[in-house]
């Protein structure tokens, strides 16, 4: 009897499609787990810009003028002293202290930099998180008082240039802080809005409406 060596034609089509099914099993599979993430990742992206703006309004709102740390911002970084809370030793404390929200636009992150005030006095790194992902971009603009112009308007900085620990408070702070964030979602950008008003910036007297 002549015995069959290798494959006839038909045993290799069946080998072929018997590996294209499967091939495109495992396909759909991936690609229904990676709808889902994106669908999950879709669905936290307006939580977490829900926090962040939750964050930086009650931190915003609860700086003031203190001596060693000072309110320092540009249009993608802001940074200056309020109440916050720490982890030290597994239990939440809360000091004062300095916080720092800025955009990354190399990971399109928004980030957060928690340090109390024996960190800054000593230049230690504070406690980083990252509040927010996939990120289009994060502005901020400053409501001041140009004492050249004598008008107030809308700037893109306060005082953001780098000074030493002082040890006196600073005269002034910014009146209010616009938070501008965009998104993009399917190609349109979507962008969310926030002014905050700095109740410690009082009393500026003010002689104008804020446009």
């Amino acid at each position: 009897m002549l015995s069959k060596k290798g494959f006839t034609f038909i045993e290799l089509v069946l080998v072929m499609v018997i590996l294209g099914v499967v091939g495109l099993a495992v396909y759909g599979t991936f690609a229904n787990g990676l709808n889902i993430w994106k669908r999950i990742t879709q669905q936290s992206q307006p939580e977490d810009i829900n926090v962040f703006f939750e964050k930086i309004t009650f931190d915003l709102r609860n700086s003031f003028k203190l001596a060693g740390i000072r309110f320092r911002g540009d249009k993608s970084r802001v940074t200056f002293p309020t109440r916050t809370k720490f982890i030290n030793d597994e239990q939440v404390k809360e000091s004062i202290g300095q916080v720092t929200y800025a955009f990354n636009g190399r990971t399109k992150t928004i980030d957060q930099n928690a340090a109390s005030y024996s960190d800054v006095f000593y230049k230690r790194a504070g406690q980083k998180r990252i509040l927010a992902e996939d990120i289009h971009s994060l502005r901020f603009e400053y409501y001041i008082f140009d004492p050249n112009r004598k008008k107030y308007e809308w700037a893109q900085s306060w005082q953001d240039e780098d000074q030493p620990f002082g040890v006196e408070a600073e005269e002034n702070l910014p009146l209010i802080v616009k938070v501008e964030l965009a998104v993009e979602d399917d190609g349109r950008e979507i962008k969310y809005v926030r002014t905050v008003p700095i109740p410690s910036a009082c009393c500026w007297p003010m002689e104008t409406e804020v446009d």
